[in-house]
């Protein structure tokens, strides 16, 4: 196992550069000729690195992976040709960054409800085949449901798309559970039927505490409507999983690390400008305080901020982020979300995914890296642009990292606190310079408020 180190030495003071008294009086001597190191500190921050993978949308049945017009998105998911190649590159860069886990952040299939299915299947089926030798997690989004878009996780049977995935001997939703990369640990799936769940990941003497969400529950009225058809009331739902999410986070020890993991992000969009959870969905927490779900969320987040190292999400399908507040901007940061882009590029994105940098002492996360395929061919179709619009591929030196876009000049220095320092102005600019993975669809934020979360 490979670990990279960052190795930083600090000369604390150099008192002497020669002897106390008057050497042009004396014969030249050792103590004389060379400076005295009185104190030198060594610091080692000890890092290793984790996958990240969201919306995949797989299309068995599709020739050709391309960029459309905006409302196209027919072949705009993900081709088997974009996937195979998708799957070399995760490889190699396992292979060479030596990564200890992955995390999938929801959507597998395409929007060919006909096909649901089978291209359900056919994306569990391609992480299984991922020749990684890393536990992978998985979490649901909006279209992982046997019925439909924004459906319940699963049906009036109980039966989700894990079901139709099921192997004993590996089963979801952490595959490869047995590697030696990571311990995993206590998993409590126990809401299997929401698809929500805690687990442990061990590294050496440190653990890290993954809670995995299904904020799909969460999701707004208007196309993208919650339909529960397992019977579950989508406010029902939401108290339910909020009470689990709050008995989780009240748990915690002072010095627990915990990284949340959900599909839908809290806030607006950043193209529409629309409230991506519901609003009127309520939480009363275990004191009796009744709130909307954003507020609760919010202060429960505010809560145990010490605890939480950061928050990953897809559905965007875009290279973005956002800040967590529990007021205004006045008020301190709490923590912070990041998106992974989609390999499917109906979001105007370049198919992507990503590894972080964390501190395996507090698994503070330092850095990220994504890795972008970029069309290579024009090819003239019913919705195409004159650029390049298919044939995507994953040209050599074709990354760049969250250090690099937000010019972070301290390797050490959290993500956490490259944002909480960023004037709103800046951080939009940082955002915008990778929100569509270097596309050349000049994918930038209509609703720059959106990097801010505050409560309503």
């Amino acid at each position: 196992m490979m670990k990279n180190k960052y190795l930083y030495t600090l000369l604390i003071c150099v008192l002497f550069f020669g002897c106390k008294h008057d050497t042009t009086k004396c014969v030249p001597c050792p103590e004389c000729t060379k400076p005295h190191v009185e104190d030198v500190v060594v610091t080692t921050t000890t890092t290793s690195k984790f996958l990240a993978l969201s919306d995949v949308h797989i299309d068995g049945n599709l020739p050709q992976t391309r960029f459309e017009k905006k409302g196209k998105t027919d072949s705009s998911v993900t081709s088997d040709t974009l996937w195979q190649r998708t799957k070399a590159k995760i490889e190699s860069v396992a292979k060479a960054e030596n990564p200890k886990f992955m995390v999938y952040l929801g959507d597998l299939p395409g929007y060919d409800d006909s096909e649901r299915r089978n291209n359900t299947h056919l994306m569990l089926q391609n992480l299984r085949n991922l020749e990684v030798n890393v536990p992978i997690l998985y979490l649901p989004g909006n279209n992982d449901s046997l019925e439909g878009d924004y459906y319940s996780f699963s049906n009036d049977s109980l039966n989700t798309v894990l079901n139709e995935d099921a192997d004993a001997s590996n089963p979801w939703p952490i595959i490869n559970s047995k590697s030696s990369t990571i311990q995993v640990k206590n998993l409590d799936d126990n809401q299997k039927q929401f698809g929500y769940y805690s687990v442990d990941l061990i590294d050496g003497t440190n653990t890290l505490k993954v809670i995995a969400l299904n904020t799909v529950i969460f999701c707004a009225q208007g196309n993208h409507r919650y339909i529960d058809s397992d019977g579950v009331s989508q406010q029902k739902a939401t108290q339910d999983q909020m009470t689990w999410l709050e008995t989780k986070l009240n748990s915690l020890g002072t010095n627990d690390r915990v990284i949340i993991m959900m599909h839908i992000p809290i806030g607006i969009d950043g193209f529409s400008g629309k409230q991506m959870w519901k609003n009127d969905l309520e939480f009363i927490d275990k004191s009796g305080n009744k709130q909307t779900l954003y507020n609760g969320f919010l202060d429960l987040i505010a809560a145990h901020q010490t605890n939480i190292v950061g928050i990953l999400n897809g559905h965007t399908h875009t290279d973005g982020l956002r800040r967590l507040y529990t007021s205004d901007a006045k008020s301190a940061m709490t923590t912070f979300s990041v998106s992974t882009p989609g390999i499917a590029v109906n979001h105007g994105n370049n198919p992507s995914f990503k590894t972080f940098t964390y501190d395996t002492t507090t698994f503070d996360l330092l850095d990220f890296e994504t890795y972008y395929a970029s069309p290579t061919v024009h090819k003239t179709y019913k919705h195409s642009t004159h650029l390049k619009n298919t044939d995507f591929k994953f040209l050599d030196a074709s990354s760049y990292t969250f250090q690099q876009s937000y010019k972070v000049s301290t390797p050490t220095q959290t993500i956490f606190n490259t944002l909480e320092k960023q004037p709103k102005d800046s951080l939009v600019k940082f955002v915008n310079s990778t929100l569509g993975a270097k596309s050349n669809q000049n994918s930038k934020l209509k609703h720059p408020e959106a990097v801010n979360v505050y409560k309503n």
